[in-house]
C-alpha cells in the first residue's frame, strides 16, 4: 500500500501480486492489488490500459466474490464499469447492478453511486434526484449533503448551492474530513 501511494506501481504491483498469491482468500489484499493495477492503468499509455485495467477489474471482482459487502470494491466496480468501454468489460448494465448491491449495504453511498452512472451518461438530472433522494431519507448525514455539494460544485457549477450543502453538513458533523476539501 505504501508503494502505490507514492505512485510506484511497479512496487505496489509486485508486492501485491505476491499478497494475493500467499493469501488468496484476502479481499483487502485483491482490492489493493486492483487499485495498483488501475493506477498502473491509469498512468500508462493506451496498451498498459489494455493490458492492467482488465486486471482491475477481475481483482475487485474477487475481492467482492470473497467479501459480498467490501463497499469500495464494489463502489470501484460500479466506477470501472460505468467508465470502460465495452471491449474493455464496461457495462452500464452491471454498473447499474453494482449501484443497487452498493445501496443494499450503504443507502447514501448507494445514492451517489447511481448519481456517478446517470453523471457520466450525461443524465444531471437524475443524478442531482439521487443526492436529494440520499438527503430526503437521512436529512442529518453530513456524506449526502457532502455528495449533493459534489455535485453541484463540479457538474452543475452552481458554487453558492454547493457551499450551501457543504456548510450544512458541516454544521451537522464538523469532524466529517471530506466536506473540507
Amino acid at each position: 500500500r505504501a508503494a502505490l501511494a507514492r505512485g510506484d506501481g511497479d512496487a505496489a504491483i509486485a508486492i501485491l501480486e505476491e499478497a494475493v498469491a500467499q493469501f488468496p482468500k484476502d479481499a483487502e489484499a485483491h482490492y489493493y492489488l486492483a487499485n495498483a493495477y488501475a493506477s498502473k492503468a491509469g498512468r500508462s499509455g493506451m496498451f498498459a490500459a489494455a493490458r492492467y485495467a482488465p486486471k482491475a477489474k477481475g481483482a475487485w471482482e474477487q475481492a467482492v466474490a470473497i467479501s459480498p459487502k467490501h463497499l469500495e470494491a464494489r463502489f470501484s466496480l460500479v466506477e470501472f464499469y460505468a467508465m470502460a468501454p465495452g471491449i474493455m468489460g464496461g457495462s452500464t448494465d452491471k454498473a447499474f447492478e453494482q449501484a443497487k448491491e452498493v445501496k443494499a449495504i450503504d443507502p447514501i453511498l448507494g445514492h451517489r453511486a447511481f448519481g456517478l452512472i446517470y453523471t457520466l451518461e450525461k443524465k444531471p438530472e437524475l443524478a442531482k434526484k439521487e443526492y436529494t433522494d440520499a438527503i430526503r431519507e437521512q436529512p442529518n448525514s453530513a456524506k449526502a449533503h457532502g455528495y449533493l455539494g459534489q455535485h453541484l460544485a463540479n457538474v452543475e457549477k452552481n458554487y453558492s448551492a454547493a457551499f450551501a450543502e457543504l456548510e450544512t453538513g458541516l454544521k451537522l458533523d464538523p469532524n466529517y474530513m471530506p466536506l473540507y476539501y
